[in-house]
């Protein structure tokens, strides 16, 4: 018998189901694809993205620097 943990556990996503793991909108993850920065399944009549990918996206991913980036001075300003 599966447990909950068990069935929930996919070996891919739709691009819904992709952005909205990591709190994007849809449009995210088609704008990934199509920028080819991730990979997908299409031989089966939809587009998957493999939970592989969102793994790789995640692990990519950098801690928040909330510093404020200098501001660079306009029109020659000493």
């Amino acid at each position: 018998m599966q447990t909950a943990t068990q069935s929930a556990i996919r070996a891919a996503l739709s691009p819904r189901e992709f952005a909205a793991s990591c709190g994007k909108h849809p449009s995210w993850a088609y704008r990934l694809l199509y920028a080819g920065k991730i990979q997908a399944i299409t031989q089966f009549g939809r587009i998957l993205i493999p939970t592989s990918e969102l793994q790789r996206v995640v692990g990519t991913a950098e801690p928040y620097n909330p510093q404020a980036k200098p501001q660079q001075k306009i029109g020659g300003e000493a």
